[in-house]
């Protein structure tokens, strides 16, 4: 099964079941069936979580006058994020312009058919590095307008069961042991597993206050990461045919311990740093 290429790829055969990326990181994807999920996000050689049922969308979008299909916070269970279903997907893997590192590029494209909305899950992440960068771009290729109330930037279930995890919450300039589900005034966050101590640590990309959501979902653990969505300020973006949204973007560092998971973390924003003091690469924009 091809990794990475530079062509919009079908949907049919090969690409039914997904993987993506490099010697540092596995990202494995079900495009089959009614909904395109996410079902594994792990470094090569850590155990996989078995065959449990992934019941999260790939995408999440919440539009004025849709119901919400899980009574939750945004980014988790929407009925357009279960309508979407996949259209196509690329990936490509380049140096940035000037000096820094190569990246790994993917983006899969979602349709709805009912609103006329296309959705784009945009992922990068620099090679040799455990970190994935995601967001999300929406297109409206209806007639109409919509409006969107909130959009996720990534929703990854099938974590270990919340009994084997101890949660980290960003407060104060420092990382403590907190309650289950946060949206602290710091954009950061982690999951230990206390077995094995493997680590999902992640900052949310935003200059306004971010969301993160950790909760249950068929028996295993979800994360829900996302920048400020326009419910967070009682504002909604509309977009008229043809315009677009993007969320903001989110990393998410995998390592053993928090030290090795941030010490991931630390190489990707020196990754991202780099470009964007020439005005390229993903640091950019």
């Amino acid at each position: 099964m091809p990794q990475s290429g530079s062509e919009w790829a079908n949907a049919f055969p090969w690409s039914l079941a997904y993987r993506w990326g490099h010697s540092a990181l596995a990202v494995d994807f079900d495009l089959s069936g009614d909904t395109a999920r996410l079902v594994c996000v792990r470094r090569p050689g850590d155990p996989e979580e078995g065959e449990a049922d992934v019941l999260l969308p790939l995408v999440d979008v919440v539009l004025l006058g849709e119901r919400r299909g899980w009574s939750r916070p945004p980014f988790t269970g929407s009925a357009l994020g279960e309508r979407l279903r996949y259209r196509a997907h690329r990936s490509a893997f380049a140096a940035e312009d000037g000096p820094g590192v190569r990246w790994h590029r993917l983006v899969v494209e979602l349709w709805d058919p009912e609103s006329g909305v296309a959705a784009f899950g945009e992922y990068a992440s620099p090679d040799g590095v455990s970190v994935l960068r995601s967001r999300v771009r929406l297109r409206n290729e209806g007639d109409a307008p919509v409006t969107v109330r909130s959009v996720g930037s990534l929703l990854l279930g099938g974590l270990p069961s919340h009994d084997e995890l101890t949660v980290f919450e960003g407060r104060e300039e420092r990382l403590t042991e907190c309650r289950w589900s946060a949206d602290g005034p710091l954009t950061m966050g982690a999951l230990r597993c206390r077995a094995e101590a493997r680590t999902w640590l992640w900052q949310i990309e935003s200059a306004s206050r971010g969301v993160w959501e950790a909760g249950e979902a068929a028996g295993r653990t979800y994360l829900a990461l996302g920048g400020s969505a326009p419910d967070e300020h009682r504002q909604s973006e509309v977009l008229g045919p043809g315009a677009e949204f993007a969320s903001g973007w989110v990393a998410l560092a995998l390592g053993t311990g928090f030290d090795g998971a941030l010490a991931e973390l630390t190489a990707y924003r020196r990754a991202v740093r780099r470009p964007r003091r020439l005005g390229v690469g993903p640091g950019a924009s």
